[in-house]
């Protein structure tokens, strides 16, 4: 009887052992399905990140090739007009006169800017859309 009851407290104490020991593994098994549920997250998250900077990529390397043709269409509208004016002037001599003549006083002055106090003083007095001659040149009219 000693014997049945020794082999039952040791059958009774490897079943708690046991069920601990379950217990921890559930545990374990608990944590580590949290912790691969949200490495599913953040990698889904950076799997949209990733396709979002490629669209972005690919929008601005079409943004780069639309004003890399548009800056090439520019320059040679500029070269046509350039030849019209030469063209112009060599027809006309009014026209060549006109063009080689001084600016009036009050056209020049018009081109001069006077100092700004600090950038962003400057930056309020450009007007929009419009570039200013360099003040130190001396226009080409």
């Amino acid at each position: 009887m000693r014997v049945l009851l020794l082999m039952l407290a040791g059958l009774l104490a490897l079943a708690l052992w046991l069920r601990h020991d379950n217990l921890a593994l559930s545990r374990s098994l608990a944590t580590a399905n949290q912790v691969a549920s949200e490495q599913k997250k953040a990698l889904a998250a950076l799997s949209q990140q990733l396709s979002l900077s490629q669209q972005m990529a690919r929008a601005n390397e079409n943004a780069q090739v639309r004003l890399r043709e548009s800056l090439a269409a520019a320059g040679e509208e500029r070269a046509n007009r350039e030849a019209a004016i030469g063209r112009l002037l060599n027809e006309n001599e009014a026209l060549r006169r006109w063009y080689t003549a001084q600016l009036p006083d009050a056209v020049r002055r018009l081109h001069v800017r006077t100092a700004c106090a600090s950038a962003a003083h400057c930056l309020q007095r450009l007007p929009e859309g419009e570039f200013l001659p360099d003040a130190g040149k001396q226009s080409n009219h």
